[in-house]
C-alpha cells in the first residue's frame, strides 16, 4: 500500500510541487506530437477543425453584426422620425407667445419626447438655431452625453434648410460596459420649425448597449461552440486513430518479441479490414521465418557434424601420412636434390594439414558449445613468453625482430593459459607474415580489473575493408601473398573466440604503410562481470576510426591479488589513464625505462 508523505516533513513546498508550468506542458506536448502518430493526427485534426470553426464564426459574426447594425439603425431612425413629427405637431399646436411660455413649452416637449421615446434613447437636446431676443435656453434631458454631439453633425444641422435628418455613429463612454468601457451609439439631428421662436435644432442620442451585449453573447457562444466542437472532433479522432494504432502496436510488439528469439509469437487476428490483412501477413511471415530458421538450424547442425566427423576421420590417415613423412624426412639426405625438395614440401604441407585439422576441430567445439575454460591463477607474462618462443624460429627465418617489453613484476590473472598462448601466437604469426622485416612489439598493461596485451607491427598494414573482416574465417586480405607461417585462415577467428570465452575481446587498428596494432583485452577474473571500456588500463582513443592514438599506458597499476601475494611489487603505469598517446614510440621508450627500474 502506498504511503502519503507530509510536505512539511519532506522539505517540499506543496504550492511549488503542484505549480502549473505552461512551458513544461508545451514541451511535453511537442515531444508527444513528434513521437506519436496518434497524437500528431489528433493535434492536426483539432487545429484544422478549430481553424475552420473560427473562420466560420468570424464570417458569421461579421454578417450578424452588419445585419444587427442595419436593423438597429433603421429602428433608431424610425423612432427619431416619430419624435420629430410629435415635436413639430406640438410646436404647431402651441399658442405660446411670451419667452417664458415658449421656454416652458420646449421643456415640456423635451421631457415628453424623452419619456415616450424608445428604450435605448439616452437623451433629447434642443436649442435655438438663431440668437434672438426670444431664443430659448438649451434643453438637455441627459447633460452627461451632450459632448457626444460633435461639431460636424452640429454644423450640418445648423446649415440645413430642407429639414433633413442627419445620422452619425458615436461611442458612449459608459463605465458599466465590462468589456471595453465604451458602448456604441448614434446621434440623430434635424431642424424643427417654430415660427415664434425661430427654428430649433433637435438632437437625440441612442445607445446600442443592448445590441452590443447580444453581439457579445453570440460571440461567446460561438467561441464555446468552436472549442467544444474541436474537443469533440479530437476525442472522436483519438478513438478512431486508437482503433488503428492499437493493432499496429500489437504487431510491433510481437515483431520485437519475435526478434528477441521467441519464434512462437503470433498476433490475434480480430479484424477483417486492412489491419486484419496486416495481422494475417505477420503470422504468415512468422510461420515462414520459423520454418526457415528450423531448416537453417538443421542445415547448420548437419554442417557442423560433417566438419567434425570429417576432421575426426581425417586424423587417422593424416597421422599415417605424418609417420611416412617423418620416415622420409629422416632419409632425405640420401635422396637426389629434386626428391629431397619434394620430401620437404610434403612435410610442410602435412604439418599445415595437421594444423588445419586441429583448428577445424577447435572451431567445431566452439560451434557445438563444448568449449570451456580451464582457469588458473597465472602470470600473464608466461603465456606471452611461451607464444614468442613458439614463433621465434619463423620470425628469425623472416628476419623479424620480436621485442617483448613486459613489466618486471608479476601480472596475475585467472586465465586459461593454453588459450591465451594460442591467442598471442596467432597474432604474432599474423604479424610475422606482414611485418616486412620490421620489428614486432609486445607489451602488457594491467590494472585491478583487466589485462591488455598489445601486439603491434609496422608492416604493410590493412585498409578499412580488410580490418572489418580480419576475424572472419578463412578471410585473406591479400590472396596473392604467400603465408610464411603456413597459416590455415582460422587463427584470428580462433583468437577472437578464445578472447570471448574469457569475457574479453580483441580490437585492432591498421593503416596501409603504418602496420597493424592488436589489443587483447581480458578481465583479471572471467568469473566476474565483463569489464567496461572506461575501466580498461589502455584502449584506442577513437573507437570509430583507424587512428593509432590510445588512452592509458602500459605497465602495472594495481593487482587484485596483491593481498594474497606479498612478494608482488606494484609498479605505477607510465602514463595516466586519460592521457592520449598519439603513436606509441614515445611511450615505448618510457616503458623500457620503467622495465629497467
Amino acid at each position: 500500500m502506498g504511503t502519503v508523505s507530509n510536505p512539511q516533513t519532506s522539505g517540499l513546498d506543496p504550492h511549488r510541487r503542484f505549480r502549473f508550468s505552461f512551458r513544461r506542458l508545451l514541451k511535453h506536448g511537442r515531444s508527444e506530437v513528434r513521437r506519436s502518430l496518434q497524437a500528431r493526427t489528433v493535434a492536426l485534426t483539432v487545429i484544422l477543425t478549430l481553424s475552420v470553426a473560427v473562420v466560420f464564426s468570424v464570417v458569421s459574426m461579421i454578417s450578424v453584426r452588419a445585419s444587427l447594425l442595419t436593423q438597429t439603425t433603421s429602428q433608431s431612425q424610425s423612432d427619431f422620425s416619430n419624435m420629430v413629427e410629435q415635436a413639430q405637431n406640438g410646436l404647431d399646436a402651441s399658442d405660446a407667445t411670451t419667452t417664458v411660455q415658449i421656454q416652458q413649452l420646449v421643456n415640456d416637449l423635451a421631457s415628453n419626447l424623452q419619456s415616450d421615446g424608445a428604450s435605448n434613447l439616452v437623451g433629447v437636446y434642443m436649442w435655438s438655431r438663431e440668437s434672438t431676443a426670444r431664443s430659448i435656453i438649451p434643453i438637455s434631458t441627459e447633460p452627461t452625453y451632450e459632448g457626444v454631439i460633435t461639431s460636424d453633425i452640429h454644423s450640418a444641422v445648423a446649415s440645413d434648410v430642407d429639414g433633413n435628418v442627419f445620422y452619425q455613429p458615436v461611442t458612449l463612454p459608459l463605465a458599466s460596459d465590462a468589456l471595453s468601457g465604451n458602448t456604441p451609439g448614434a446621434v440623430l439631428g434635424t431642424v424643427l420649425d417654430y415660427g415664434v421662436a425661430g427654428n430649433l435644432e433637435f438632437f437625440a442620442i441612442y445607445s446600442y448597449a443592448l445590441q452590443q451585449q447580444s453581439l457579445t453573447q453570440i460571440q461567446l457562444r460561438l467561441l464555446a461552440v468552436c472549442v467544444l466542437l474541436s474537443i469533440a472532433v479530437g476525442v472522436v479522432m483519438w478513438m478512431v486513430i486508437r482503433g488503428i494504432v492499437r493493432p499496429v502496436e500489437h504487431v510491433a510488439y510481437a515483431a520485437e518479441t519475435l526478434a528477441s528469439g521467441n519464434l512462437d509469437t503470433r498476433v490475434e487476428v480480430n479484424r477483417k479490414d486492412e489491419l486484419g490483412v496486416l495481422q494475417r501477413s505477420f503470422n504468415g511471415m512468422a510461420d515462414s521465418l520459423n520454418q526457415k530458421i528450423d531448416e537453417l538450424e538443421e542445415a547448420s547442425a548437419s554442417q557442423k557434424r560433417f566438419v567434425s566427423d570429417v576432421s575426426h576421420e581425417l586424423r587417422t590417415p593424416v597421422t599415417t601420412m605424418r609417420m611416412a613423412s617423418d620416415l622420409l624426412e629422416m632419409k632425405k639426405d640420401d635422396f637426389d636434390p629434386a626428391t629431397k625438395r619434394t620430401v620437404e614440401l610434403l612435410s610442410g604441407q602435412i604439418n599445415r594439414f595437421q594444423d588445419l585439422l586441429a583448428d577445424l576441430l577447435e572451431i567445431s567445439r566452439y560451434d557445438a558449445g563444448y568449449a570451456a575454460l580451464d582457469l588458473v591463477d597465472a602470470d600473464m607474462r608466461d603465456p606471452v613468453n611461451a607464444a614468442i618462443e613458439q614463433v621465434a624460429g619463423i620470425a628469425a627465418a623472416k628476419h623479424v625482430d620480436i621485442r617483448a617489453m613486459l613489466p618486471n613484476v608479476q601480472v596475475l590473472a585467472k586465465v586459461d593459459t593454453r588459450r591465451v598462448t594460442r591467442i598471442i601466437r596467432n597474432l604474432l604469426a599474423n604479424a610475422v607474415d606482414f611485418a616486412e622485416d620490421k620489428p614486432i612489439e609486445v607489451r602488457i598493461a594491467a590494472n585491478r580489473k583487466a589485462v591488455v596485451i598489445s601486439v603491434r607491427d609496422y608492416g604493410v598494414g590493412m585498409d578499412a575493408n580488410t580490418v572489418a573482416h580480419v576475424f572472419d574465417r578463412f578471410w585473406r586480405g591479400d590472396p596473392s601473398r604467400s603465408r610464411i607461417t603456413g597459416g590455415t585462415g582460422l587463427g584470428l577467428s580462433i583468437a577472437m573466440t578464445d578472447a570471448l570465452l574469457h569475457h574479453g575481446s580483441i580490437r585492432v587498428r591498421s593503416a596501409i604503410g603504418q602496420g597493424t596494432w592488436f589489443l587483447v583485452m581480458l578481465p583479471r577474473d572471467p568469473e566476474q562481470e565483463a569489464v567496461a571500456d572506461s575501466d580498461l588500463p589502455v584502449d584506442f582513443a577513437r573507437p570509430s576510426s583507424n587512428d593509432f592514438s590510445i588512452t592509458g599506458g602500459f605497465g602495472v597499476a594495481e593487482s587484485p591479488v596483491a593481498e594474497r601475494s606479498n612478494a608482488m611489487a606494484i609498479m605505477p603505469m607510465t602514463t595516466s589513464h586519460d592521457q592520449v598517446i598519439p603513436d606509441g614510440n614515445d611511450s615505448m621508450a618510457d616503458d623500457e625505462k620503467d622495465d629497467e627500474r
